[in-house]
């Protein structure tokens, strides 16, 4: 399978063995710009792949793109819009991170052990110098050169899925290298080759092809009945069984964050492919990162971090409908791109929990609530028949409100960790353990993003541009208080 260059492009994890272990080349964006490795060596340690994907959005000869550098005309910038159909070995390309929007970009900073090294991370095409003035081109520091790692492949061939490459940088000619130091796996730009296999995880086209259907890694809703959702309850914690449970519930909640979930297919090659009958997957939880799943000896359904999220406890897929066949599938039956057949609001689907070939379902309780009175509260568990009305519905979240969720979550996370550092702090008197459980730099760093996620239009907007600027703002502003934040 060749990889594209051009729209509609192809969805590509870069992993590499150059710690000692699988692991994929991974960027967060919000808060942080530096790229790291998330291992996917262990298949009972889920990988948070949505991090790890990157598009190859542009292939340029090194030639055309020497040029463009040098040339100092205002139109030489309009000859990065066309470039090769198909990526070829010897070409620059662009890889654009998907979740954050930026590149991938040899940076100009320097934290490694190595001081011929430089970092590498993220940049914003208006960061650094592009290559014509006033251009909205991204700069040098963000195109890379692709050579092959084999023998069997040479310069000037197509580049396809499964290849071992090496990445070098055009703007310093290092390589980008995986490597272990201080015994913490880093990545960085240095002297030193690093073979990078290329993994498919999805295709522009097929997503093109198939708006309606659904893909691994989608953030969405599982409706229920119709007027409900699956979620935590706003009082939800991790602290006790009592307070770590999913329900079924309806009203506002159904436009909230804490309603999204992620699909995440269980394997590497093609995570971003078609959701399938009986293909493994988990379902994590946007806004706390968690996973569903069940713990031993329960069949009581709750979130559990990413330690305990092994297969058995965490693995679903889903069918059209129960019956005592127990189908698992091959490898090769699995790391396929897929076919389409879940589509949203369309479909019902029926989870079943994989390893006890239970079904998911629910309990209904009378719970007393503050200011109510009695309600029925709907507890989601796993049983060996379920109901009949057990079948959901997948509804797609927009783009915006999938991304504040994420926001929503590293926010969470970052902020608790800090007032938990300065309690700490503050009784025992030492700044020790604060410095070195909280990353500051990260902190000041959210709250930059944070300033820029919620800054107001600019005054030369037209009006149609403003209304709509306004409308996704206050929507933002509505899902952090929702969540409290």
């Amino acid at each position: 399978y060749p990889l594209c260059a051009l729209p509609p492009t192809t969805m590509v994890a870069l992993s590499c063995t150059g710690t000692g272990e699988r692991v994929c080349l991974s960027a967060e964006g919000f808060g942080n710009r530096q790229c790291f490795l998330e291992s996917i060596a262990d298949k009972n340690i889920p990988p948070d792949l949505s991090q790890c994907v990157f598009v190859i959005e542009q292939a340029l000869s090194v030639r055309a793109l020497q040029e463009i550098i040098s040339s100092n005309d205002a139109e030489a910038g309009k000859g990065l819009g066309s470039g090769h159909k198909t990526l070829l070995y010897g070409n620059a390309i662009l890889l654009r991170h998907s979740n954050s929007d930026m590149y991938l970009a040899c940076l100009s900073s320097s934290s490694s052990n190595d001081k011929l090294a430089f970092d590498v991370g993220l940049q914003e095409q208006s960061e650094g110098a592009s290559f014509v003035q006033g251009s909205t081109n991204p700069g040098e520091a963000c195109w890379w050169t692709v050579h092959p790692a084999s023998k069997q492949r040479s310069e000037g061939e197509k580049v396809r899925v499964g290849d071992d490459v090496i990445f070098v940088s055009v703007a310093t000619e290092r390589y980008l290298q995986a490597t272990k130091e201080n015994s913490q796996s880093i990545v960085n730009a240095s002297f030193h080759v690093t073979q990078w296999n290329v993994s498919p995880f999805g295709t522009g086209l097929s997503r093109l092809k198939n708006q309606p259907c659904v893909f691994g890694n989608d953030v969405l809703r599982f409706t229920h009945a119709g007027d409900e959702c699956l979620t935590i309850p706003s009082s939800w914690s991790l602290e006790s069984s009592e307070t770590n449970i999913i329900v079924y519930e309806g009203g506002s909640v159904m436009q909230q964050a804490r309603s999204l979930w992620r699909l995440e297919l269980a394997r590497t090659k093609w995570a971003g492919g078609y959701i399938n009958w009986y293909h493994p997957m988990r379902i994590r939880h946007i806004t706390t990162g968690l996973y569903l799943g069940v713990k031993e000896d329960s069949n009581d359904l709750c979130l559990l971090p990413k330690e305990e999220a092994t297969l058995a406890a965490t693995c679903f897929y889903l069918r059209e409908v129960k019956d005592d066949n127990k189908v698992i599938l091959e490898d090769k039956d699995l790391e396929v791109i897929g076919v389409p057949n879940v589509r949203y609001d369309d479909v019902t689907v029926i989870a079943q929990h994989m390893e006890t070939g239970f079904w998911l379902s629910y309990k209904a309780y009378q719970v007393k609530k503050k200011n109510v009175g009695l309600v029925e509260e709907k507890r989601l568990l796993l049983h060996e028949e379920g109901r009949m009305d057990d079948g959901c519905e997948f509804a797609r979240s927009q783009d915006e409100e999938a991304r504040t969720a994420r926001v929503i979550r590293k926010c969470s996370a970052l902020f608790n960790s800090f007032i938990v550092g300065l309690e700490v702090m503050i009784n025992s008197k030492s700044t020790e353990t604060f410095l070195q459980d909280c990353n500051l730099t990260e902190m000041v760093g959210s709250l930059d993003d944070l300033n820029n996620y919620f800054v107001q239009p600019e005054d030369d907007l037209s009006h149609e541009d403003r209304q709509k600027f306004l409308k996704a703002l206050r929507n933002r502003q509505d899902l952090f208080q929702e969540e409290g934040i």
